[in-house]
């Protein structure tokens, strides 16, 4: 049974691409024009969504190597002891893989007559290397770690035009012992050991890392900490294991995952990736009409062959059959021509990409985007634009199918 349903499937292939495949199909009527119009339409989906979802992915990466998976901090007050607080998180979630301490200040950065507002990370080198991966990001030098040194983004030093050893200034303000409203300025010179790509505009040209005793004593907070980084199993998981953390910690802390850094951007990115979905789809549909229009050509020019075949014993919805696996046939030859030709564009994308600034890293925070593909939207995009092509082929195949004998036969 299996074997005699095998045979008549691979008949109705047969016949069908007999009937599809001529002279007159490829190099008459419209046929080829529809065809590359629904090439065109699959690639530029394959194109869009991969550079879409590469946008996410290098956006995740960039909040986890920074970041990482988890962030806490004490509001108001510092953390005082490091142990007692460290084994309490890990009480709380044992998923919690690797924790490093750090604080952080507003400061202002000199160099030859020029200022600028920087925000100044602290952390102990040791741990740093467990839970971020900011080495990997490292264009130049190396991570702070003797004493006096930071390393700093690539905006930042383009704009002061700085290479590594040069010597910068760091101040902060602080308050004085007796007024809370007075400040007395606090400064020190650092010298530049790495310069980093951290993956975000914002960070390249405001973020500045360096060793945690050196920022606590340059503002004064002795061997207390703003908050931690955490590392855990599972970084898809971070937004529950977030959620368990702060219900535990109660509203003295403020616990934040790799999403909620940048919440607004990945939803927006989200919404615009189905949006830009929809949009090129209109390619495929409108490729689908001319396939209708092609199709409709095909059984005008057929009559006589599908009345011959009703005279040897097909049934009508044989013969229904045969148009639409026409146009599974056309579907299919334009969704894998539509493949390759998305994934040429997409290695066009990364090639310019190298050589040109494309991307605005002032407008998309990062300016740099590592084309992400998906056998998700390959086959997501294949099932929508096989159901077009097959709709565009059940009015034609219906026609068809209901043609009388003598009226094909009557036919030149």
């Amino acid at each position: 049974m299996r074997v005699m349903m095998t045979s008549k499937i691979k008949l109705y292939f047969w016949l069908a691409s007999k009937l599809l495949f001529n002279r007159k199909f490829f190099f008459g009527g419209s046929a080829p024009l529809s065809i590359f119009g629904l090439i065109l339409g699959v690639a530029a989906l394959i194109a869009s969504q991969s550079v879409m979802r590469g946008f996410e992915v290098s956006l995740k990466k960039a909040m986890i190597d920074v970041t990482a998976d988890l962030q806490i901090v004490k509001k108001g007050k510092l953390i005082d002891n490091w142990n007692e607080f460290s084994e309490k998180i890990k009480k709380i979630e044992p998923d919690v893989i690797d924790m490093a301490k750090f604080a952080y200040a507003e400061a202002v950065l000199a160099h030859q007559g020029h200022v600028a507002g920087v925000l100044v990370q602290g952390m102990n080198s040791a741990e740093l290397s467990r839970v971020l991966n900011i080495s990997s990001r490292l264009r130049q030098g190396r991570l702070p770690q003797t004493a006096n040194e930071i390393a700093i983004g690539l905006g930042l030093a383009k704009k002061f035009s700085l290479k590594i050893n040069d010597s910068v200034f760091l101040a902060v303000p602080l308050s004085t012992p007796f007024e809370s409203q007075t400040f007395r300025r606090q400064s020190a010179e650092f010298i530049i050991s790495g310069i980093a790509d951290l993956g975000k505009n914002d960070w390249n040209d405001r973020l500045i890392l360096a060793n945690l005793n050196d920022l606590q004593k340059l503002i004064e907070i002795g061997d207390r900490y703003t908050g931690a980084f955490l590392k855990i199993k599972n970084s898809d998981l971070a937004h529950d294991t977030s959620l368990k953390i702060s219900d535990q910690l109660g509203a003295r802390y403020n616990v934040m995952n790799w999403f909620d850094v940048n919440r607004n951007l990945f939803e927006a990115v989200g919404l615009e990736k189905i949006v830009i979905f929809f949009v090129v789809f209109l390619i495929v549909i409108v490729a689908a009409f001319n396939i209708s229009s092609t199709l409709y050509v095909l059984i005008r020019q057929r009559y006589k062959d599908i009345s011959i075949l009703k005279t040897v014993g097909l049934s009508q919805i044989a013969i229904r059959k045969l148009f639409l696996i026409q146009g599974f046939i056309v579907g299919t030859v334009g969704c894998l021509l539509g493949f390759l030709l998305g994934l040429l564009l997409c290695s066009g994308f990364m090639f310019l990409q190298q050589h040109f600034s494309l991307i605005s890293g002032s407008v998309y925070k990062i300016d740099r985007i590592d084309v992400s593909i998906s056998g998700i939207d390959f086959l997501i995009i294949y099932i929508a634009a096989m159901l077009a092509c097959l709709l565009a082929a059940y009015f034609p195949a219906k026609k068809g199918a209901s043609l009388e004998i003598v009226e094909g036969l009557r036919e030149d």
